[in-house]
């Protein structure tokens, strides 16, 4: 691959989509987040009287 062809595909990148369990795996993640988040906030409410 020359250099001028290297440079051509890296300025042009394909947008790739997500695959569906990419999608699955990226809102266990943040839902998983959010819930130890709320649990974390209980505690320090309990805890802090």
């Amino acid at each position: 691959m020359s250099q001028t062809d290297l440079r051509k595909e890296i300025a042009n990148p394909e947008v790739e989509p997500l695959l569906p369990i990419e999608k699955k795996l990226i809102l266990g993640s943040l839902i998983t987040g959010l819930v130890l988040l709320a649990i974390l906030v209980a505690i320090n409410s309990f805890v802090g009287l």
